[in-house]
């Protein structure tokens, strides 16, 4: 599907407290996809450290920058919905500003969605996690998977890619109150 190589990618990061990681972030992500057009996104939920004047002080020297700044804290997937919203490109990234997504995966994901694949997504698979959370993520799993026709895979997370289409769907045709974007876009289906 070379029709995707020139197409604007839309980036969303949900930050919260996050000053020590925006600029090498954003840094890295203009590194790995430096040939690629990109548009940037920062969802600042209510930080109380420097991280929406280190975002404007970005955006300033770069227009492919959008932020959006919360009054509270409403939380990481209000932040999601939020960058959704805002997001232009024919695909969508969301990714984590604490490094724990890491950048260099971006091309893998655009790599499968020039394939034909319209959600992306990734799965976790460190076992440096500390035992207690690793343990508490797989009950997790278990009970919504036991409780819910909606499957999640042990250690799936919010660093997925999405195309246009499914952006589109989740934006204009779902209301949820409470969002659960990786149970929301597990439902939809699609390839």
């Amino acid at each position: 599907m070379d029709s995707k190589k020139n197409m604007i990618i839309s980036i969303i990061i949900p930050c919260y407290n996050e000053e020590g990681n925006i600029t090498e972030l954003y840094e890295k992500i203009k590194y790995v996809l430096d040939e690629k057009k990109i548009e940037f996104i920062f969802i600042d939920d209510n930080s109380n450290d420097n991280t929406l004047s280190i975002i404007e002080k970005i955006s300033d020297r770069d227009k492919t920058v959008k932020y959006v700044s919360f009054s509270r804290n409403f939380g990481h997937q209000s932040a999601l919905r939020a960058g959704l919203e805002k997001a232009s490109g024919n695909c969508v990234i969301s990714m984590d500003a604490d490094l724990q997504h890491p950048p260099e995966v971006l091309k893998s994901l655009l790599g499968k969605w020039e394939e034909g694949y319209d959600i992306v997504y990734t799965i976790r698979r460190d076992n440096a996690i500390n035992p207690f959370k690793r343990m508490s993520s797989a009950f997790f799993y278990k009970l919504s998977n036991y409780l819910s026709d909606v499957k999640l895979e042990n250690g799936s997370a919010d660093f997925r890619l999405l195309d246009r289409k499914i952006v589109d769907i989740l934006v204009n045709d779902i209301s949820e109150y409470h969002l659960f974007y990786r149970g929301l876009v597990s439902w939809l289906g699609f390839r």
